[in-house]
Order: structure tokens, then C-alpha cells, then sequence
């Protein structure tokens, strides 16, 4: 359980001349967080997972997978960020799973039904997954972790056998791959070829190890797997699977299972690489290695801190920022559908990779200060240029680029000529979005110069050239076209989707061109498509009052129409991406008419809406705290179906319920229950349980717009605590625009001790006074507490001049400065803990 304390910390002025106080210098005033405070959101089973979509998530950021129980020890699925095979007959390129490990430990030590003790745990603040069992059979505990850096994941494993097995068992670790049918029309089609996707698996035994190689069209991996600390005997058992056992039976062992991956966009040779992976970790040592892991860990939490007052939520965002580290760090953007947690041979359900989906696993990343997290994502867009340009010159615009909504990391454009996706020109120029925002936070201004201004300016092309004059209204506009992935329409006049991605990536060119000092004339031009385009589409709603709608029919009437609400709702974001993603709006158009309208969707919205809208971080954006709580809790319930913290990604799984027809709110209710009724069915009649897969836009909504509620800097200026629920007392250290490390708290009095901030590029720091009436003192605390002069503007912003590397504090004025610094503290959550529906951790069931 967590506790805080507050240690007397008193800070006179005075002193800081006198410097008596330097051991302010240099660290955060405002609070300090023990290296043990994440060990209250350890993930806890106390009972054992028996299936894969209830498996843990380990991962380095390439390489990762699921690990669960079987009843006689340990499954675990190893897959890699760059296992795409090329299109094939069932589908476009799919990211295939990798190879399975078994570890059998030779009697049923982890069978419910001989079960004394149980402690499963994932330690998201160590990335390490501890399986503890004890049987009337044996006692047995497996540790287990994948490498930072390198791509090898170790299984420390101890087993004691007590009577009736005085002398022991065999342990058998097993390697296999089963290729199958990747399932990707979503439910609605499959092949009927069940040799569809086999693959070309090979195994052979060298030395002791245990080699796996398979092939797909375009790439080639292998598997090495290696037994430390006892003599084994391997044994290929066919062509798909070998195994190694213990040459003999021991009732007390200690040995580490070692596995690697190499892949041939890594080397021309995986299977000799992926030993020499296996040689250099055993010869760093098990325990060097695990150190080096633990500092990877440690480093990677100390760059930002969220202390939130509701738990729960506060263990899904570490949840979050813990399964990117774990998945984004490879050669390709982390697919949403499952990204490596996938359990279920090559079945994937959804394999071409969906902009709007896709982007969403980068939302709020640079805020959390895990902005190199993006990389992967910013370097296949970046790469793929080419693709972009030929698809952009094939919609009748040179030298500019167009992604498709539905594409792949190769460049394939997919589906783009389907009817929902057919005129949806709006993926380039949010993708650039996320280019800007890259520089935005970390000021790299190489990046800027070298790869978000082109990709900017490439996009905005394609739209400089897809517009036309309408010379009666003196405006530009575009036809035809439609806003996301819309099912009724793609012959619109002047989407409001079209309209807010021209504004903001016209906006952020015309910033970045200044600051590179280049393109003048494009200048010109940008400027005047944002000062000439059309206006904005509102329309009263009887129940919602005035909002914006989508576009315009040809005819000139709203779309949609008022009749045609219900449908509308589930596009809502198109209406409110003023606020999100294209960063248009926000707190400083309070009292505005498209604040308000704003204001009015968010109220207004469904709670049946859930899986993959922005909603939360509009409301956020806008200062609706409350608003933003609880559509969360409300998102929580329907879709964290799963007991490891992974939710699913489409709100209406209570349809294949049996008992929905019975229950008054089967879409809260009845949600999960497909994940364990064997009668459930789809209407393919295949059974349910196959098909279970995690989404992860979820995670990445709600990590975004916990963010936006502690931190804004997206105005031009950093909001500290500006979308708050009611008697919030919260406190948090994460990166704002301009490359400034911002840490501040709040009691639930609303009271503010002051704002802590590290200057990482010594830009100009521009601060909405939060004490507001009141003067502040900023102090250079790099400077022994030196007053630092500063402006204020008559919006109430503070704005001082910043030396990159300095740290800075901010205080009302006549304070003495922070009388109390408080202490984050943790301990090892002991207890799986609930959320009305959602559980995180499985309860004792034997």
C-alpha cells in the first residue's frame, strides 16, 4: 500500500544567499519518490492464468510476449516488433508470432487442484514477471525478464520436490512453431485453407541448443534456446518442435532458460547470431544482466512521476507507459491490435494497421517524457515517404504526400478505394502532426530541419493542391471529400476533418519554415488557405444545443442530418478534432462559440462510445475534470476485460452474450462474458474464445489525457493542474512543450506549494500564474535560490528568460518558500484490486 510522508523542509530566503540550504540544489523541492513506490501497482494473481489472453506482458521494446501456467509449469509466447511477412494469399502483411516456449517442471506444481500457496506478479516497476507455487508434489518459483538491450529473455527457475517425489523429476523445456491462419477479416470472413500460413519451420540441435529458423515472404528468424545450470539432453521431436530434458532427476534446482531472437533485418545469419546473443549473455553473467536490466528500469521511471488520487487509474497509466517501454522499441510503430501480446498461434483478427488506430499508441508519449518511445513510429513514416508520394500522385497531387487510412508498414496503401475510405485525405497531415509535436518537446532542431519540416511541408502540398476558389464565397474548399472512415457518405463538400488538419499543419509549417528560415513564398500561400477556408459547420441539436457537424451534402445542407443523429454519434471526434489531435483549441477559447459547441458534444456524448475516441482528452483540453473522470471509469467498466490491465478496442462485445437479452445494461454487465462462456459464439458460428484479442488505444487515451489534466503546454504557454476533478490532491514531474521538465502538486484544498521546472534547452519559460491575485518569486535554485526577474502579461502569464540545464522554482511571492516536502513511498501490492466490473489481478479460487 502507498504511503506519503511529509518531512519538515522549510526554505527561507535569506539563507539561499548564504547558501546553507544547498541540499534543495540540484533536486525536486516538492516531493521525493522512493524507489519503491510502483511496487504498489504490481499486477497480482492468486490464482494461476491457465490461459494466454490472461498471460503477463514481458517485452524490451522489440522482443516480448505473454507468459501464463499450464499444470505443469510455464507457457510462454515469444514474438518480436518485426515479424511482418509480406501480402499472401489470406491477407496483407501480418506481424506473425514468433515461437513458443514450454517449461514442464514433471509433475502438476501449478494445478489448482493440488494448489497450497499461489503468488503470480507482475512487477511493472522491475518488468518482471514471478510465478511462486507451492503443491503437496513441490515448491516452485520462476523469475523471469527479457534483457534491455539485447534481445534475449531469461527464465530463472528454483523447484524443491517434497514427498511423495522424494527423488525428484525431470524438467522438460520445449521450443515449437505452429504457423497458422491470421484471421484478419475482423470476425466477418476467414480462410476456409487451413494450410493457409504454416509456414516453413525447421528446428536442429547444436551443442546443447535448441535452434528454431522459419521463413515468411521477406524475412527470415531463428530462435536459440539455451539450459544454464544442469546437464540436458535435446531431442528434435519433429520438424515444428524439440526439447530438452534433464539428464537426470533432481528433487533441489537451480538453472536459467535463456531464449533469443534474430530476425533477417538484424543479420544475414539469425541463427548464428542468435547463439552469440545466448554466448554474450551467458558470458555478462545472469546476474550482471539482470542488473543491467534493473538500472534500465530505474532510469526509465525517473523521467516522469504521476501521483493520481483515484489508484486504479493511476496503476492503468503506469500500466501504459510500462507496456510501450516494453513495445516500442524496435523496428516498426506498435500495432494496436495486441502489439506483442498475442498468445493464439498466428491469429490476429485485424492485420492491416489503421492510422487512426495506429497513431493513438503515440498519444501523450512526449508529455510522459518518453519521447524517444516515438521513434519507431516518426522513422517507418519517415522511411516511407516514397509510398506516400506515389499514392498522393495517383489522387492527382506531385511532389506531396497521402496516406491511405488503412496501409501497412511496407507502403501498401489497402482498401483505399473502399467507400468509408475512399476521399479521407486527413492521415498525412496528423501523422505530421505527430512530427511537430516530436520537436515541440524535445526542440531537436536536426529532427525539425531534416525530417518533420519535409514531411510537413509534403503533406500540406497535397492539400495546396487538392483545394479549389470558390470566387462567389471568396473561400477555398474541397469536393469531393469525408470525414474519417465514414460508412454513408464520401461525396461531402468541406469536412470539418479536412478543414482542422489544413489549419493546424498550414500553422505548425509556417512556424517551422520561419524558424529554418526558408521557404518564404510557401509561406505566403499557407497563410493565405488558413485566413480563406471555410467556415464551420454548426447545427443546433434539440438535446445537445449548438455543435459542429461533419461537412456539407452537395446540395449545401448540414451533414449529417438532425434524423440521422444516432448514427453520427459514433464519428463524434471528427466534430471535436479542433480540440484533438489537430491542437487547434483549447482553454484560452473559453466563452468562445466553438468552445461552447464543444463544450456541448462532450456533454452530450454516448457512453457507449468508448474503445478508440479521443473524447477524454478533448474534455481535458477544454478544463472538464469531472467530464474526463467519468468517461474513464465509464470506459474501465465496458472495456478492461482482461485481468492482467490490457483492454479490448471495440465497445459491443456484450452481443455475444447469451444472457444480454435478459439484462437491463448488457453493454456494462455482459461484456466479458464471450471471454469465458465456451457457448458464446460469432455469427460465423466460430467459437468465441479463439478470436479473444487486447486493443490498446484504450491505454493510450486515458495515459493522454491524464497528462492533459496535470499539464498543458499546447497554447503557448504550460497550464499546471488545468482539468482537475473536483477534490483532486495529485501531484506529478512530465515534460511540456519547449523541452521544460515540469513538477508541481496540489492538495485537495486546491492549494499549490509552488512549480518545480528543469530547462532543458534554455528556451524562454512562459507559466499561467496558478495563484491567481497573487505575485510569484521565481528562484534559480542552479543559482543558490537567486531571484530571477520576470514579466507578467496581462493574461496572467509569467514568462521568464531560462539557461538550458537550470532548474527553476516558482512560489507566490511573500512565501518563505516549501514548508513541507512530501514523500512518495510504495509497497508490494498484496491484493488484486477492483473497479466495479474490471479487476487488475485474479482473486484465490481454490
Amino acid at each position: 500500500m502507498q504511503k506519503i510522508k511529509y518531512a519538515i523542509y522549510t526554505v527561507c530566503l535569506g539563507l539561499f544567499s548564504l547558501g546553507t540550504t544547498s541540499v534543495l540544489y540540484g533536486q525536486n523541492p516538492l516531493f521525493k519518490v522512493e524507489s519503491n513506490y510502483l511496487s504498489k501497482h504490481d499486477i497480482l494473481y492468486q490464482t494461476p492464468a491457465y490461459e494466454g489472453f490472461e498471460g503477463f506482458p514481458l517485452g524490451n521494446g522489440d522482443m516480448g510476449g505473454m507468459i501464463w501456467n499450464t499444470d505443469n509449469g510455464v507457457e510462454v509466447q515469444i514474438n518480436k516488433n518485426d515479424l511482418f511477412d509480406q501480402s499472401h494469399e489470406e491477407s496483407r502483411a501480418t506481424l506473425r508470432g514468433g515461437a513458443r516456449l514450454s517449461i514442464d517442471f514433471g509433475a502438476p506444481g501449478f494445478d489448482w487442484i493440488y494448489l497450497d500457496e499461489f503468488d503470480g506478479r507482475l512487477s511493472i516497476q522491475n518488468a518482471e514477471v514471478t510465478l511462486k507455487a507451492k503443491t503437496p508434489f513441490m515448491e516452485n518459483s520462476v523469475s523471469s525478464w527479457v534483457a534491455p538491450e539485447k534481445n534475449v529473455w531469461s527464465f530463472q527457475i528454483k523447484s524443491k520436490s517434497s514427498d511423495p517425489l522424494t527423488d525428484g523429476t525431470k524438467i522438460k523445456v520445449s521450443l515449437e512453431r505452429w504457423g497458422s491462419r491470421a484471421f484478419p477479416g475482423w470476425y466477418g470472413y476467414f480462410s476456409k485453407e487451413t494450410k493457409s500460413g504454416l509456414g516453413n519451420t525447421q528446428v536442429k540441435i547444436e551443442g546443447n541448443d535448441l535452434i528454431l529458423e522459419d521463413s515468411f515472404e521477406g524475412l527470415q528468424f531463428s530462435v536459440a534456446c539455451r539450459i544454464l545450470g544442469e546437464e540436458t539432453v535435446p531431442e528434435v521431436i519433429s520438424k515444428n518442435r524439440l526439447e530438452s530434458k534433464s539428464a537426470g532427476r533432481s528433487s533441489d534446482r537451480e538453472i536459467t532458460v535463456i531464449v533469443s531472437m534474430v530476425t533477417s533485418n538484424e543479420s544475414e545469419h539469425p541463427s548464428k547470431s542468435a547463439i552469440e546473443l545466448l554466448d554474450d549473455f551467458e558470458k555478462e553473467t545472469v546476474q550482471r544482466e539482470k542488473e543491467i536490466h534493473q538500472q534500465w528500469w530505474e532510469d526509465f521511471w525517473a523521467k516522469s512521476f504521476v501521483h493520481l488520487e483515484d489508484d486504479y487509474i493511476e496503476n492503468i497509466y503506469y500500466l501504459r507507459r510500462y507496456l510501450m517501454a516494453s513495445s516500442s522499441r524496435g523496428k516498426f510503430p506498435v500495432v494496436f491490435n495486441g502489439g506483442l501480446w498475442t498468445w493464439n498461434h498466428d491469429v490476429r483478427n485485424w492485420v492491416t494497421p489503421h492510422h487512426w488506430n495506429t497513431q493513438q499508441q503515440y498519444w501523450g508519449l512526449c508529455a510522459q517524457n518518453d519521447c524517444e518511445l516515438m521513434i519507431p513510429y516518426l522513422n517507418t513514416y519517415f522511411n516511407l515517404i516514397p509510398k506516400a508520394e506515389e499514392h498522393a500522385k495517383l489522387r492527382g497531387a506531385d511532389n506531396a504526400i497521402l496516406w491511405a487510412e488503412a496501409h501497412d508498414f511496407f507502403g501498401s496503401m489497402t482498401f483505399w478505394g473502399r467507400e468509408d475510405m475512399l476521399n479521407n485525405f486527413t492521415p498525412a497531415s496528423q501523422i505530421a502532426g505527430l512530427f511537430w509535436e516530436y520537436y515541440q518537446f524535445t526542440e531537436d532542431k536536426d529532427f525539425l530541419a531534416e525530417k518533420a519540416y519535409p514531411f510537413m511541408k509534403k503533406a500540406a502540398e497535397f492539400y495546396v493542391q487538392k483545394l479549389q476558389w470558390d470566387s462567389l464565397k471568396n473561400e477555398y474548399f474541397i469536393f469531393p471529400s469525408q470525414p474519417y472512415e465514414n460508412p454513408r457518405s464520401n461525396f461531402l463538400r468541406n469536412p470539418i476533418t479536412d478543414r482542422n488538419v489544413i489549419i493546424s499543419n498550414f500553422t505548425n509549417c509556417i512556424h517551422a519554415a520561419r524558424m529554418l528560415k526558408v521557404d518564404k513564398n510557401k509561406i505566403e500561400e499557407w497563410q493565405h488557405i488558413v485566413d480563406n477556408i471555410w467556415p464551420i459547420p454548426y447545427q443546433t441539436v434539440p438535446e445537445a444545443g449548438e455543435i459542429i457537424s461533419h461537412a456539407w451534402y452537395p446540395d449545401g445542407t448540414i451533414f449529417p442530418k438532425i434524423e440521422e443523429r444516432g448514427r453520427w454519434l459514433s464519428h463524434m471526434s471528427a466534430s471535436t478534432s479542433a480540440v484533438f489531435p489537430a491542437n487547434l483549441l483549447g482553454i484560452d477559447s473559453a466563452n468562445t462559440r466553438e468552445y461552447y459547441a464543444m463544450v456541448n458534444m462532450i456533454r452530450d456524448r454516448s457512453p457507449d462510445v468508448n474503445a478508440i475516441s479521443p473524447e477524454p482528452i478533448v474534455a481535458a483540453r477544454l478544463g472538464m475534470g469531472n467530464e474526463v473522470l467519468s468517461m474513464m471509469h465509464n470506459g474501465i467498466r465496458r472495456l478492461q476485460h482482461f485481468p492482467q490491465g490490457l483492454f479490448y478496442n471495440i465497445d459491443h462485445w456484450y452481443n455475444l452474450s447469451i444472457y444480454m437479452d435478459s439484462l437491463s445494461k448488457p453493454d456494462i454487465t455482459a461484456q466479458r462474458d464471450y471471454i469465458y462462456d465456451e457457448r458464446a459464439h460469432y455469427p460465423n458460428k466460430l467459437p468465441a474464445k479463439p478470436f479473444i484479442q487486447a486493443g490498446l488505444e484504450p491505454h493510450s487515451i486515458y495515459g493522454a489525457a491524464i497528462n492533459e489534466m496535470l499539464l498543458q503546454s499546447n497554447e503557448g504557454k504550460i497550464r499546471v493542474f488545468p482539468a482537475l476533478p473536483d477534490n483532486w490532491a495529485t501531484s506529478f514531474t512530465l515534460l511540456a512543450r519547449g523541452a521544460f521538465v515540469v513538477s508541481s502538486e496540489i492538495g485537495k484544498d486546491g492549494a499549490i506549494p509552488g512549480i518545480y521546472i528543469e530547462s532543458q534547452k534554455g528556451n524562454i519559460c512562459r507559466i499561467v500564474n496558478p495563484w491567481s491575485g497573487s505575485d510569484v518569486t521565481v528562484l534559480s535554485m542552479s543559482e543558490k535560490g537567486k531571484k530571477i526577474n520576470y514579466k507578467t502579461d496581462a493574461k496572467n502569464i509569467v514568462e521568464f528568460k531560462t539557461i538550458p540545464g537550470y532548474t527553476y522554482l516558482i512560489i507566490p511571492k511573500g512565501k518563505e518558500g516549501i514548508s513541507q516536502k512530501t514523500h512518495f513511498e510504495g509497497s508490494p501490492n498484496q491484493s488484486p484490486k477492483k473497479f466495479y466490473e474490471a479487476m487488475l489481478g485474479k482473486e484465490r479460487n481454490f
